[in-house]
């Protein structure tokens, strides 16, 4: 390399160090972010992302046992349909269905080649819903992951992807089977019994003081006379 050329190099080398010192390396952490810009946050994978008020039916099944557990609504309020006719608790329902009608995945594996692993080759749950237009949507669940924060779960009849949920709606489920969500029996409110009015005694009556009878007077007996003979 030429001299000239070389000192030319070292020149651009020494207006961009100082370029870089005077404005690069004194910005504050502000500045910083500002020039790179605010990161977009990533949006949550939906496996389930339906109206729920549009909901009509709500099933769960245990695929491992003759179990299973059906509601239906009825305008605002649910009713249990098996194991046994029942009202059911709207508040409980209503909670759960919003968790499972809007269900998040913490990720999504893709290209699975054997189910074996997340035990959806036998799954133990199927969790299923209907909507008002009679359109059905169904999940199937597997087992725990390792460090037992999620479900494997699959779409019924489809296996394409495996999906990790979090365990909190699924063990909400799995409850229903041995306890389904029936309407609390009110707890009868105990009466207070009136305590009666105790009844005033009568005044003790002493024993009436006899007062002493006067004797009669100690009258001799009088002797008639014996007339003189």
């Amino acid at each position: 390399m030429k001299p000239r050329t070389t000192l030319i190099v070292v020149a651009l080398f020494a207006l961009l160090a100082g370029y870089v010192y005077l404005f690069e390396l004194n910005k504050t952490p502000e500045q910083l972010s500002a020039q790179l810009g605010t990161p977009t946050a990533k949006p949550p994978q939906y496996v389930l992302q339906l109206n729920a008020r549009n909901v009509t039916s709500l099933e769960v099944a245990d695929l491992r046992a003759p179990r299973e557990v059906k509601l239906t609504r009825a305008g605002d309020a649910w009713q249990v349909n098996q194991p046994t006719e029942k009202a059911a608790d709207d508040g409980v329902v209503e909670s759960t269905l919003g968790s499972l009608a809007n269900l998040s995945a913490a990720r999504v594996l893709t290209n699975v080649v054997d189910l074996a692993p997340f035990g959806l080759v036998t799954p133990t749950l199927e969790a299923r819903v209907i909507m008002s237009d009679s359109q059905q949507y169904a999940l199937t669940l597997g087992n725990k992951s390792p460090d037992n924060r999620y479900y494997y779960a699959v779409y019924t009849g489809d296996k394409a992807r495996v999906f990790l949920v979090d365990t909190t709606v699924v063990e909400t489920l799995k409850g229903w089977l041995d306890t389904p969500p029936y309407q609390p029996i009110p707890t009868p409110t105990l009466e207070a019994t009136p305590t009666p009015t105790a009844t005033p005694e009568p005044a003790a009556t002493g024993t009436p003081t006899l007062l002493p009878t006067a004797a009669p007077p100690n009258i001799a007996p009088t002797i008639p006379a014996t007339p003189t003979p």
